[in-house]
């Protein structure tokens, strides 16, 4: 993804784009491939190194079992073949950039501004953020552990290769903490699963598989239990402590893994005037913000019975660039075309 991703970065363009795509995630990538479908260039902007928004940059090679057409996939799977269907109309990427700013100029196009500095033209925009800026949330209780940070203590699997063969201790109790504490019974000498709770938060059949590898033995789980201290040597860990209510206890580990979710911000997207709903952008069922030619799809949305999965941000971005058409080109009737023939005269 890394070659793949850099081979596409663009060094910046200041012609005029039809659609500027704010988020180069699943949702913007196939926005982009909505935009060729509809004959409108585009560019891809986003702060991050390469394409693929959460589904890179945290957990690659998970699998997901609910996009249409895959049985199952991996994330960075899912990604490479979104950039390979958008990459038929050659999208622009311009890639570890932030945008800071979002102008709407007198004649109704837009001047996008990054944090590298540059700018950039388009008629319309797509906000396709995800969850904004989001970072992990951490242990606080901890202290300072920033020494242990990527070397003992993870908040993402970014390659199971990493957990070959070291004592994990898994931190949380929902679907993610569960997921990768099963999956990793594969790589790892052992796995310890600790929740704070009762009982875990996670869907049924996670929860079932999860008890039934510690019925067999394979995995330990504390439930009621909080972590409470860590014992460390430069980028080691020596020893965790645990509290289960009245008893303390203490485990040896090599990695450390919470995954106890993660906190968003939409950080600049606050300030360019849109109608928000908490921390989402607020949008109709056209995809249309509250600002004329600017839309939004994906995670980063809310509209009335909203599902925040995939497939439906894949749904969301197709409405965006369709609703897009009549800001875009006003004066021109719009015409719905089939992709079977829309890409059977591009073959030609």
């Amino acid at each position: 993804m890394n070659e793949q991703s850099s081979e596409l970065e663009s060094e910046g363009s200041s012609e005029i784009r039809d659609i500027s795509i704010i988020g180069a995630g699943p949702t913007g990538i196939f926005a982009a491939f909505q935009c060729g479908m509809n004959d409108l260039t585009c560019r891809l902007i986003d702060s991050m190194p390469q394409a693929g928004g959460q589904l890179t940059a945290l957990y690659p090679e998970k699998f997901i079992y609910d996009v249409a057409g895959f049985p199952r996939v991996t994330a960075s799977q899912l990604i490479e073949t979104l950039m390979e269907q958008a990459e038929q109309f050659s999208p622009e990427y311009i890639l570890e950039s932030q945008v800071t700013s979002l102008q709407k100029n007198d004649d109704g196009t837009f001047t996008i501004t990054t944090s590298t500095g540059d700018s950039y033209l388009s008629k319309a925009v797509i906000i396709a953020a995800g969850l904004g800026a989001f970072s992990p949330r951490k242990l606080d209780q901890l202290g300072d552990v920033s020494t242990l940070e990527g070397h003992a203590i993870h908040y993402s699997v970014k390659s199971i290769s990493d957990f070959e063969g070291k004592r994990v201790v898994v931190i949380g109790g929902g679907d993610s903490a569960l997921d990768w504490a099963v999956t990793l019974l594969k790589v790892a000498t052992s796995v310890t699963l600790v929740h704070r709770m009762k009982q875990f938060q996670a869907h049924g059949k996670t929860v079932a598989d999860a008890m039934e590898a510690s019925e067999e033995g394979k995995m330990k789980i504390f439930l009621n239990t909080e972590l409470v201290g860590i014992d460390h040597y430069h980028r080691e860990i020596q020893k965790l402590h645990f509290v289960q209510k009245p008893d303390h206890f203490s485990l040896q580990a090599d990695v450390l893994l919470p995954l106890i979710g993660y906190k968003s911000d939409l950080g600049p997207i606050k300030e360019w005037g849109l109608e928000l709903d908490g921390n989402k952008v607020k949008v109709g069922s056209d995809m249309k913000t509250s600002v004329e030619g600017i839309y939004a799809a994906g995670d980063v949305v809310s509209y009335p019975n909203k599902l925040y999965i995939i497939q439906t941000g894949l749904g969301d971005a197709t409405m965006a660039v369709r609703s897009s058409l009549g800001y875009i080109k006003p004066h021109e009737k719009i015409k719905h075309q089939f992709s079977s023939i829309k890409m059977a005269s591009k073959s030609k």
